[in-house]
């Protein structure tokens, strides 16, 4: 089989994110606020740990800001995430605010909320049955781009320490969507298996 045929499976945070599905926009090569795939990419990896910690407030809306460096070098780039609950209600304020100039947008955004479960779908069902597993869909946006947004899938496992300890530890796995035909959970077996 030659490579141009060949399937390669898609991967997960853990290893890394794919950027196979990551293109370069001619339209926006002018514009050097464009944020293009890669950029989200990384987003995505940094930005993680953080959103996790937080899932106990979603649905998440995190604004992504990059500042440059000491010596003003964009290759020095450093990020700031706000991550905050996501409020219906606030967001024409929050638009508003952006577009008068009475605060800074954000160079991306990152929405998170958890994915409902398929009652007809025994083995989900099974899999999420405990309330220790969880799905979420996860859509990021950066400025600039003139195509969709990119939209990942985050799996979630909460893990006890021990019974009355109070302790626990949450695993999580990211991967990118590949169509919008399979379901969350065949696309996550679908990422740790070879095709």
């Amino acid at each position: 089989m030659s490579n141009s045929t060949k399937k390669s499976p898609q991967k997960c945070l853990s290893s890394s994110i794919s950027s196979r599905n990551s293109a370069i926009f001619k339209d926006d090569l002018q514009n050097k606020d464009a944020i293009f795939s890669e950029r989200i990419d990384s987003w995505m990896l940094e930005s993680m740990t953080d959103i996790v910690k937080n899932l106990n407030q979603a649905p998440l809306l995190v604004h992504i800001y990059t500042e440059d460096g000491d010596d003003g070098v964009n290759s020095d780039r450093k990020l700031r995430f706000k991550t905050e609950k996501a409020i219906l209600e606030k967001w024409p304020v929050v638009k508003g605010e952006w577009e008068s100039g009475e605060s800074k947008s954000p160079d991306g955004l990152i929405f998170i909320e958890e994915l409902e479960q398929q009652g007809n779908n025994e083995k989900m069902n099974q899999e999420f049955e405990e309330g220790v597993t969880r799905a979420w869909g996860v859509v990021v946006q950066g400025k600039g781009v003139k195509c969709g947004p990119a939209c990942y899938l985050l799996k979630t496992s909460r893990v006890s320490g021990g019974i009355g300890l109070g302790c626990f530890c949450t695993h999580f796995c990211l991967v990118r969507v590949n169509n919008f035909r399979d379901s969350a959970l065949e696309q996550f077996k679908n990422s740790w298996l070879l095709q």
